[in-house]
This record gives structure tokens, sequence and C-alpha cells, in this order.
């Protein structure tokens, strides 16, 4: 969005209600859908006018979430769609993502939102120069369609690279897409930067856009990744190894070519934490493009992570696999140590989530790759993620059950985390036997977004079995089971939020 735009669209649309107006159905859904994406971030506190707890606030999220919808619906029946509705159906898809996980229902608000785009032809923005007469107006309309229109792309580029039944697959194919990048500035810099038809200089600090064109290039990363390589772990082992690794380096190369207030080394860190007071976003932004470079370099080399305990070739995947999983581990560190309300709930539906993944590796790893150089450091990681989980498990039911699965595949495969040669429970990390039934229950309230107040009017959405499955093969499993199986379970893991 462009703030201004919608702020003066806002005070319009109230204006109209407060006349007793019609207001556009579109409009509505874009407002309704930031209400509720908001209510979820909410900082609430005892004090507050709006929500005292955070139940409260994925409450108030639900129910805006529910006349979102309910608006975006009549609108679909009775208009041909708008700008409006694009945005309103893609901010839907972030709250549903944070609500419910990775969901088919969030994957529908993009799937909508792409199709009314195709309708409104933004494919082909910029098939026609604009004139030098165009109104500002005009030119900044023009510039959010592209910001719109790239948001759906990259959304649409990683879903692709995510597992599920949207895997391998996209709707907006480069060579039909005839649309400008926008342009690297801030809302407040925007009118002058079009004005006077020029590109924008841009210094060494952050933009409203940086993390915005980090995502997109990321995004094109993936797509040309997944044009190529296959998703059936058969055919990937006929292309030859070396283009694995030079996909590989791509994403290295991408990580550190980012710019230095989104690079996760110490020094970048340290060379950036004067910025913070100004941007203080920086860190959870620099968290959310860091951890979905590393997830796509996991995924590259998850499928000759075990491998490696039968082929040593396959030692560098091994390598880069327990890398990114260190990577995303020790900035979670970093992150959980933030006072601020925004972030520490973003950790429920974006670190938490990804940490779990880095330890699923890792775990792995400890069963299948045995005698490492490295187990005894990989345990002390483990055992320190563990931890975190046991420390925070009181926030939500989905953290007991990330520390009960986690800790029950230890067990099935007899990994020790302390002492190697003890016989019993005290090496594992004892399983809470107190808290068997968090583990069996569903996700808490914040990711049971269908049922309570939307199951009875039929959005139906649920959460994917693809957890719970993986963890329930794991664990009855022997531990010779079959590589491709190990594959396909590793693969349902990751269907969470991007």
């Amino acid at each position: 969005m462009h703030i201004p735009t919608t702020r003066a669209m806002m005070k319009t649309f109230y204006l109209r209600l407060n006349q007793g107006e019609s207001v556009l159905p579109g409009q509505a859904a874009l407002l309704l859908s930031i209400f509720a994406l908001a209510a979820y971030f909410y900082p609430s506190s005892d004090n507050s006018e709006v929500t005292t707890s955070e139940q409260d606030s994925v409450h108030l999220s639900k129910l805006l979430s529910k006349s979102a919808l309910d608006v975006l619906d009549h609108s679909r029946r009775n208009t041909s769609g708008t700008l409006e509705d694009i945005q309103a159906y893609m901010l839907m898809s972030f709250t549903i993502f944070h609500l419910d996980g990775f969901s088919a229902r969030g994957r529908m608000m993009t799937t909508a939102a792409i199709a009314i785009s195709r309708d409104l032809i933004l494919h082909r923005l910029d098939d026609v120069a604009v004139g030098k007469q165009t109104s500002i107006a005009d030119l900044v309309d023009r510039e959010v369609k592209r910001r719109v229109f790239w948001m759906l792309a990259s959304s649409d580029w990683l879903a692709s690279t995510i597992s599920g039944p949207q895997e391998g697959m996209y709707f907006i194919h480069p060579n039909h897409i005839n649309v400008r990048i926008p342009k690297n500035c801030d809302d407040d810099d925007l009118v002058a930067v079009l004005s006077e038809d020029r590109d924008p200089v841009v210094g060494p600090e952050p933009t409203g856009m940086s993390n915005f064109l980090e995502r997109l290039r990321l995004a094109q990363l993936c797509r040309e990744m997944f044009d190529i390589l296959p998703l059936e772990t058969s055919k990937l082992n006929e292309i030859p190894y070396e283009n694995i690794i030079a996909f590989d380096q791509r994403i290295v190369d991408f990580i550190s070519t980012l710019p230095v207030f989104f690079r996760l080394d110490a020094e970048s860190r340290r060379q950036t934490k004067p910025m913070e007071a100004m941007y203080p976003n920086i860190p959870l932004l620099r968290y959310c493009i860091t951890r979905a470079a590393y997830s796509r370099r996991c995924k590259l080399h998850q499928r000759f992570l075990l491998r490696k305990s039968t082929d040593p070739r396959y030692a560098y995947s091994r390598q880069a696999c327990i890398e990114s999983a260190r990577a995303v581990i020790s900035f979670y560190d970093g992150l959980a140590g933030d006072s601020s309300p925004v972030i520490v709930t973003a950790q429920m539906g974006i670190a938490v989530h990804f940490m779990h993944l880095a330890l699923v590796v890792l775990v792995m790893d400890l069963c299948f790759n045995r005698g490492e150089a490295d187990e005894a450091l990989i345990k002390a990681e483990v055992r320190a993620g563990l931890q975190v989980f046991e420390d925070t498990k009181h926030i939500s039911p989905l953290l007991g059950q990330f520390l009960s699965s986690l800790r029950h595949t230890l067990q099935k495969h007899k990994v020790y985390l302390n002492d190697p040669l003890a016989p019993t429970g005290k090496g594992f990390v004892s399983v809470d036997e107190g808290n068997s039934d968090t583990f069996n229950s569903s996700a808490d309230d914040t990711m049971d977004f269908v049922q309570h107040e939307i199951s009875g009017n039929g959005l139906d959405i649920a959460l994917d079995p693809s957890f719970d499955e993986f963890w329930q093969t794991a664990m009855q499993s022997e531990p010779n089971l079959d590589l491709e199986a190990w594959d396909n379970l590793f693969s349902a893991l990751d269907t969470r939020p991007l």
C-alpha cells in the first residue's frame, strides 16, 4: 500500500458513513483486513480500551477476519473486482496464516487475489508508456499497482517452495509479465521521485520497501531453482550433484549480498544497532528475510542429509543443513531477547516454528549420522533448544507439542543428550509425563481459527494434519525406515507461514 493514499481513502470512507451514504465493498474489506491483522499484533495491556490480553487480541482478530471475509464474498458476487479487493485478499491471507498456519484457506485468498489482478490486467501494467502530462495521483496509483502485483508474484513463487499441494507450481509466469519493479523509497518521498521521473538515491539506511524488494529477489531465485530441480527424489538423484551445489551457492550469495541491516552476522548487527532506534522493526524483518533464505537452503539439501550416513559425497549437504539450522536457532536467541510486544507475538507465528524446523534437522542428524566430529556440539545445541521450549511452553500448547515430539524421537532412536552411556531418561532431558495431554491436544486458540466463531458459517479452516502425521510416523517407525519415506516426512513438516 501507499500509506498516505490509504489514509486519505479511510477519511473519505468514514465521512460517507457519517453522512449515511453508501461505501464501496472493496474499500470496506480493505479496512477490515487491515484492522484484523493489526488486532492480531495489538500490544494489549491492563489499561487498554481495546484488548487487555493476547487472547483478547486474537479473538478480536478473528471477529474482524470474519467481517472482512463476509464483505469480500459480497464484493465477489456483486462487483468485477478492484485493487482494494486484491489488497484485502492479500492482507487476509497473512492474517489467516498467522491464525491458522499455512492452510488451504489462506492459499485460497492469494489465489483469489491473483485472479482479480489478471482481470485488471496488472501483469501488463507497463505495456504502454506513461505520458509526461499524467497527474501525480495517477502515477502514485500506478506505482501502488506495481507493489501489489509484485507482492502477488513473490508470494506465489515463494509458496511454490513450501511443501503442500501447491509445491512446485505457481500461477504467475515471468514471460507473461511487463511490470516494472517498484521504486525503493519511503512513501513520503514517493511523490517527489515519481514527479521527477528518477530513480531514488538509496543510502545505507533502510526504506519502507527494503524488505519487500529483498523478498522479491529471493522469490525470483526460488522460482528459478524449482523450475529446474524436480520434486521427486528419484529424479533429483539423476541430476548432477554439482547442480545442487551451484544453486546452494546462489542462496549463499543472496544472503551475503543482503543490505547490511538485514545481515545476520554479529558485525553487521553491531553496525546497524543505532538504526534500530529509528527503525524498530529491523530485528523482526532481518529475521524474516534470513530465515526465509536459510529455510530454502535447508529444503534444498534436506533430501541429502540422511544419505550422508551411506554416501560420504553428500557431506556438503549435511554441512549446509546444519549451518542453516544453526543460523535460525542462533538468531532466534537474539529475537527472543527483544522486549517488544509485537516481536513477542510474532515469535509464535514465525520464529518458534522455524526454530522447531531447525531442531528437527539437528535431531534427524543425531539419529542417522552417528559418530560425526561435531556430535557433542549438536547435542548441546539441541539441549539448549529444548530448554527454550521448556521455558516457554506455558504460552501455548503448540510449544508443548514441539517439545514432546522432539524428546520422543530422541528416545525412540536412543540418542542421549547428556551422558552417551546413560540407559534411562536422564540423558534425554526427560519427557514431562504430566503434560501428555498437551502433546495430544490440537493447536491452541491462536492457531484454531475455524473451530470457534467462523466454523458456524461454513468457513472451515482446519490445521494441516501433516505435523502430527510426521511425528506419529517418526515415533512408530524403525530406524532403518526407507530414505524416500523420510524425505516425504521431512517435507510434511514444512507447512507453516512463509
